[in-house]
């Protein structure tokens, strides 16, 4: 049975394993898509210092010895096939008026083209897993089947049904889904687990339990123990005074007459400024320009010019 032999640490599984190379090679550069960013193992570089002994998970100092992002690629992969899962996912999401919106995705050990594929075709707007905003709750473990029966009217039964087509083409069947607050800020992280086993009738309390260590191990290790690049990507310069305040509005979910009305302009200069920030960012619609606003700044941190239109989030 998938996990039966899992009971090692994470830092056995390392001993044992350490020399294993990943199937799924991580781009060579960091990207930003639609107002989503996109990393690897190979962007990640661990602080200096190994973690504090003693209350520090396995996998967590395990990661941190490694000298090389081959190493760490060994000691994930060992660990994710030993509890039974063929790949995993790691991103966050922010909260943009009311909907679930993500902002970053670690991509290094999800399953080849799957990645590309859910976000083009946005299937986050409506994948069952994801959370209501503003809701936490146990561990999601879920087959494809279950998706399929859950349907709740959310979306329209064509698109998710393309939605499940994809993922099981993906050789996505079964799993388990952790979201989780980020402390003092409206983000969200969401772990994912993924298998190829058709039904979720083998994932028992204690592949559960593992998932929850290996899940929380890397997002210990990557929000502690790790500096993670902003971009890769050249920064995006030029925004005049206007344009912030603009992205600002947006991102309390104003409409363009509430913007035009807050910045006393017409709302023809407001759409005027709104299509030379969609063009600035690469982006195609209002969800994805305020997305990639999200990104301008760190929590806490307004992006507003002189006017500081954006209050404290």
């Amino acid at each position: 049975m998938p996990g039966q032999d899992a009971g090692a640490s994470g830092m056995d599984i390392a001993n044992t394993l350490r020399n294993t190379r990943p199937a799924h090679t991580p781009p060579s550069m960091a990207v930003t898509h639609h107002g989503v960013r996109f990393y690897g193992e190979r962007h990640i570089v661990p602080t200096r210092g190994r973690p504090r002994q003693g209350g520090t998970p396995g996998l967590v100092s395990a990661l941190a010895a490694e000298g090389t992002h081959e190493g760490r690629c060994g000691v994930m992969q060992a660990a994710i096939h030993a509890i039974g899962f063929d790949y995993l996912g790691y991103g966050t999401a922010a909260n943009v008026g009311g909907q679930i919106q993500p902002r970053t995705f670690f991509d290094t050990y999800t399953a080849p083209g799957w990645r590309d594929r859910y976000f083009r075709e946005r299937y986050f707007e409506i994948d069952p897993r994801n959370p209501q905003p503003g809701m936490f709750g146990l561990p999601m473990v879920w087959d494809a089947d279950d998706l399929e029966q859950g349907i709740d009217g959310k979306a329209t039964p064509l698109r998710l049904r393309r939605f499940l087509d994809d993922l099981r083409d993906a050789g996505i069947r079964s799993g388990v889904f952790l979201n989780l607050p980020m402390p003092s800020t409206s983000d969200i992280v969401i772990i994912s687990f993924m298998s190829g086993i058709e039904s979720r009738r083998w994932i028992g309390d204690t592949v559960l339990g593992q998932a929850l260590t290996l899940g929380l191990g890397l997002h210990e290790f990557l929000t502690c123990h790790a500096e993670i690049p902003a971009t890769a990507e050249k920064p995006r310069e030029g925004l005049s005074d206007v344009q912030r305040e603009i992205l600002a509005c947006l991102a309390q979910g104003l409409s363009d007459k509430q913007i035009a009305r807050q910045m006393a302009m017409s709302v023809f200069n407001v759409d005027y400024h709104m299509r030379r920030l969609r063009s600035h960012f690469g982006v195609r619609n209002r969800v994805q320009l305020a997305a990639a606003a999200t990104l301008l700044r760190p929590a806490g941190v307004r992006i507003g010019g002189p006017r500081e239109v954006l209050a404290e989030a």
